[in-house]
C-alpha cells in the first residue's frame, strides 16, 4: 500500500474512533436525562412553593409551567433517543439537541432570578441563590460527558443570577453577585476537568477495545494456521501409516520365513538377530497400526450415534475372553448408559482401559469394576482396578503419545493406547483422567455425552 494509502485509512480510522467516543458521551447524556428532570421539577416545585410565599403565585405559577414544559420536553427527547438507538453517525444531531434542551433549562432557571426574586425578603433571596447553587452544582454529574452543553447550561443561569443580584446595588448584594459569579466559574473548572477524565477513560477503554480485538483476530488466525497444520499431520500420519504397513509385512514375513527355512544353518547368534529382526518388525507394524488408529479418529468420524453400553461391554468380554482366562481376572459391571457417539470409538476407549487393567496388574489375579454416574448432562464412566497404580508424577503423562511407564516383555505395548483414548474422548467433547496410588491399583474416569442430553 502507498504511503498516500495509509495515512488515509489512518484517517478513517481515526475519525471513525472520534465518532464513536462522541456516540458514547452522548449515551452518557441520555442516559440519565429523566431522573435529572424529575428532580429538576422537584427542585422547581419546592422552590416555587417557598418564593410563593413572598411573592404570590402568579409569577410562580407561570415559571413554573414553562420549566415544566421544559422538563418534560427534555424527558421525551430523552425517551425518542433511546427508543432510536442511533449508531455513531448520527451522534452529532443528538448532541446538537440535547444542547438546545440544556440552553432552554438554563433560560427558565435563570429567569428564575429575576421572575421569583424577592425584593423585600432577603431570607427567600438566599433561598433563590442556593437552590441555583444546587442546580450548577448537580448538573456536573449529569453533563460532565459534553462540556458545551454544561457550559451553556451554567452561564445562562449563573450570569442573569449575578446580574440580578448586583442590581439591587447594595454592598452585600453586590457580594453575593460576586460569589455567585466565582462560584459559576468555579464549577465551569471542575467541569472542564471531568469531562476530561470522562473522556480519557472513554479512550482508554476504546484503546483498550482495540487492542482485545486485535488479540482476538492474531489469535484466531493463530488457530486457523494451527487447525490447518494439524489437520495437514493428521493426515500426513494416516497417509504414512497406512503406506507403512505393507513394507513392514514383507520384511517381517521374510524375516519369518528366513527363521523358518534356514534356521538350521545358522549358530546361536545368527537365530537370535534374526527373532530380533521378526521382533523389531512386529513391533513396529503395531505402532504403526496404533498410529493409523489414532490419526483416524479424526479422519473417518461418522454423525454420532446412540450408543448402548452395556451390549458393547457384552461384545468387548467375548472380545477379551482370552486374556481374562489366562489372567483370571474378574471383571465385575453395573448398569452402564447409553450415551450419544461413535460406537467404534467408544469400544475403542472401554477396550483399552480394560487391556491396560488386565496388563499392568500384579501377582494377585486383577478384579476390575466398572461403574457409571450422571452428572449436568454427561456420563461419567469408571473402570477401576487393583494392579500396579501409577506414581502421581506420571498420572498427566500417561495421556501423551508414546508414553510408557513400563518397558520389556512383561508389560508389551507402544505407549499409544491411552492417547488414542484421550484424543477420542475429547473428540466426543469428554475428557478422561485418573485417580491412582503406586502399588494400590487406578481408576480411570472419562465422561461422555449422555444420549438424552
Amino acid at each position: 500500500m502507498s504511503q498516500a494509502g495509509t495515512n488515509a485509512a489512518a484517517a478513517v480510522a481515526e475519525d471513525d474512533q472520534s465518532g464513536h467516543l462522541l456516540a458514547e458521551q452522548i449515551r452518557l447524556l441520555y442516559r440519565n436525562t429523566t431522573i435529572a428532570q424529575i428532580v429538576t421539577l422537584l427542585n422547581g416545585a419546592l422552590l416555587a412553593a417557598i418564593q410563593g410565599t413572598a411573592l404570590g403565585y402568579r409569577a410562580v405559577i407561570l415559571w413554573f409551567t414553562l420549566l415544566a414544559v421544559v422538563s418534560f420536553s427534555r424527558i421525551a427527547l430523552a425517551a425518542a433517543f433511546h427508543r432510536a438507538a442511533p449508531d455513531h453517525r448520527q451522534s452529532a444531531i443528538w448532541r446538537n439537541l440535547y444542547c438546545v434542551g440544556a440552553a432552554l433549562g438554563g433560560i427558565v432557571w435563570g429567569a428564575s432570578s429575576f421572575m421569583l426574586f424577592t425584593p423585600d425578603s432577603f431570607v427567600h433571596q438566599i433561598f433563590l441563590a442556593f437552590v441555583l447553587s444546587g442546580m450548577l452544582a448537580g448538573a456536573i454529574g449529569i453533563m460532565g460527558s459534553w462540556f458545551p452543553a454544561f457550559a451553556l447550561f451554567s452561564i445562562l443561569i449563573g450570569l442573569p443570577t449575578a446580574l440580578r443580584f448586583a442590581m439591587v446595588g447594595e454592598g452585600m448584594h453586590i457580594a453575593m453577585a460576586w460569589l455567585i459569579f466565582l462560584f459559576m466559574a468555579t464549577m465551569l473548572v471542575v467541569a472542564y476537568r471531568v469531562n476530561r477524565a470522562i473522556v480519557e477513560s472513554l479512550q482508554l477503554r476504546f484503546e483498550n477495545r482495540k487492542l482485545i480485538d486485535e488479540l482476538e483476530q492474531r489469535v484466531n488466525e493463530r488457530t486457523r494456521d494451527l487447525s490447518r497444520a494439524n489437520q495437514d499431520l493428521e493426515k500426513f500420519a494416516y497417509a504414512a501409516s497406512h503406506d507403512l504397513q505393507e513394507p513392514l509385512r514383507t520384511v517381517a514375513n521374510f524375516a519369518e520365513l528366513l527363521s523358518s527355512r534356514y534356521s538350521d544353518r545358522l549358530d546361536a547368534d545368527g537365530r537370535e538377530f534374526i527373532n530380533y529382526v521378526v521382533t523389531g518388525a512386529h513391533h513396529m507394524r503395531k505402532l504403526v497400526d496404533d498410529l493409523l488408529a489414532y490419526a483416524r479418529v479424526d479422519a473417518e468420524t461418522p454423525s454420532p450415534a446412540n450408543v448402548d453400553c452395556n451390549a458393547l461391554f457384552g461384545e468387548l468380554r467375548k472380545d477379551l475372553i482370552a486374556a481374562i482366562a489366562e489372567s483370571g481376572a474378574t471383571i465385575n459391571c453395573g448398569t452402564l448408559p447409553t450415551v450419544s457417539g461413535n460406537p467404534v470409538q467408544i469400544k475403542q476407549v472401554f477396550s483399552n482401559l480394560l487391556t491396560n487393567a488386565i496388563k499392568f496388574r500384579r501377582e494377585a489375579p486383577p478384579q476390575i469394576h466398572i461403574r457409571s454416574a450422571r452428572e449436568n448432562g454427561l456420563c461419567i464412566i469408571s473402570v477401576q482396578d487393583n494392579g500396579t497404580g501409577i506414581p502421581p508424577k506420571y498420572q498427566k503423562r500417561i495421556f501423551n503419545m508414546y508414553e510408557r511407564l513400563h518397558s520389556g516383555p512383561r508389560y508389551p505395548g507402544t505407549g499409544m493406547g491411552l492417547a488414542l483414548c484421550k484424543k477420542i474422548v475429547e473428540r466426543h467433547h469428554g475428557r478422561i483422567w485418573v485417580d491412582s496410588t503406586e502399588g494400590a491399583g487406578s481408576t480411570f474416569y472419562f465422561s461422555l455425552p449422555a444420549a438424552d442430553a
